[in-house]
């Protein structure tokens, strides 16, 4: 104890100490903490507390008016098979260049309406802030019926899992809110400190070793274990052993890494970080397997079997809305673009997918204690499944040339009529 107490002293004595601060904040985070979603009743003054520009808070009034259907500032390519590297790379550039020219909160609310234009992701976002207006016992009731949700859950924990269960990285409420249902589910046994391949690993190996009871498979990751997963799908299972994949549920992954890894990785802040990760008995590689270059170049020109339907849900905080537990590496990110306290928006979404965007919650995203925010999120993947299944052409998902319109049951499940 006094040895690490020395530690610990020593590394606010150093000129990196934010540095220390951050990276000591991203060794605690996990998939979960107290969300502040940002409603669309709030006044005009209210909004403006909320933003850092009156850029940003005419856009956010833009967004939660849910007028715009298109985005003008960045454009994301269609299809669920696009390469892992694009557009992430190029929209960190031109993410930094907005956030300078105009504002860091105008540039993350231009993120998110650019995600979330495309007609699929539209319509199952739609479909979720629906499902947050039905009573828990409605929307229970809808997941119990014959056929709603007929899936097994597979959970990819998060990093530091096991030390930190507080943060709720080990998804033990939402597993206790399926066992309620009667879902299946599982807690896949990564080691909490292995490094990203390790644990790609493991999951490849917990995907193959589900039986083939005629159940499609979701898998469900978040922050670290969303680069292990995308790992898994993209390379290391054979396209035939993805089959049982229905869909892939990436939670603020950090499928690029984390500048504030690459802190860690620099002296001095790495003299400090190693010596807590040596007095923890933590494995160092699992920091190592997080940094920027490391992280970009595993998934370069990495793809998802088209079977798989991608849900990117993507916490989008604003200058107002960060929590404490991420104020300092949200400070120390400001610098590269719009972040979620942990890693690069840009960074958390795996192209062609359908996105899911929350304004208001930082990287520690999901209400650990929310029926209402947990069952709405199941009964939009659910959504999101059906409509990965039907024909790809964006009109019909908003509506439509062709005649096809999308309707969302009282079931939760979409159907084409």
């Amino acid at each position: 104890m006094n040895i690490r107490r020395l530690a610990l002293g020593a590394a606010f004595g150093i000129r990196s100490r934010t540095g220390f601060l951050a990276v000591v904040a991203l060794l605690t985070l996990g998939c979960a903490g107290r969300a502040l979603l940002v409603r669309d009743d709030l006044t005009a003054k209210d909004l403006g507390a909320l933003v850092d520009s009156d850029s940003a808070r005419g856009l956010l009034a833009d967004l939660l008016a849910h007028r715009s259907v298109t985005a003008p500032d960045i454009v994301q390519e269609a299809g669920t098979n696009a390469n892992a590297d694009q557009p992430a790379l190029r929209e960190r550039t031109r993410l930094r260049e907005l956030s300078q020219k105009v504002s860091l909160d105008f540039a993350a609310l231009s993120f998110a309406r650019a995600i979330s234009a495309d007609g699929m992701s539209h319509a199952v976002q739609a479909s979720f802030y629906r499902f947050l207006q039905d009573g828990v016992a409605d929307a229970e009731l809808s997941l119990r019926r014959p056929g709603a949700f007929p899936y097994t859950v597979l959970f990819a924990p998060s990093w530091m899992y096991r030390s930190h269960p507080e943060t709720g990285a080990d998804f033990a409420y939402q597993r206790r809110v399926l066992d309620r249902l009667g879902v299946v589910n599982r807690l896949i046994a990564s080691r909490q400190d292995a490094s990203v391949e390790e644990n790609a690993a493991a999951i490849a190996a917990a995907v193959r070793a589900e039986t083939r009871d005629g159940k499609g498979l979701i898998l469900v990751s978040a922050s670290k274990s969303g680069a292990e997963a995308a790992l898994a799908l993209s390379r290391v299972l054979a396209p035939e052993e993805t089959a049982p994949v229905v869909a892939w549920i990436n939670i603020v992954g950090a499928l690029g890494g984390s500048p504030l890894a690459d802190t860690a990785l620099r002296p001095p802040t790495s003299w400090v970080a190693r010596s807590v990760f040596w007095l923890r008995g933590w494995d160092w590689a699992s920091m190592v397997s997080m940094a920027t270059e490391a992280s970009h170049e595993r998934l370069r020109g990495a793809r998802m079997p088209e079977s798989i339907a991608v849900v990117n849900l993507v916490a989008v905080p604003l200058s107002g809305t960060v929590g404490a537990t991420v104020f300092w590496g949200y400070k120390i990110l400001r610098r590269h673009g719009p972040n979620d306290g942990a890693v690069l928006l840009a960074d958390t979404v795996w192209p062609g997918g359908i996105n899911v965007v929350v304004l208001g919650p930082d990287h520690l995203f999901a209400p650990r204690e929310n029926d209402a925010h947990s069952l709405a999120m199941l009964r939009t993947i659910a959504v999101a499944i059906q409509l990965h299944r039907l024909p790809s052409e964006p009109a019909a998902l908003v509506g439509s040339r062709k005649g096809m319109a999308i309707g969302i049951d009282e079931d939760g499940v979409s159907r084409a009529r």
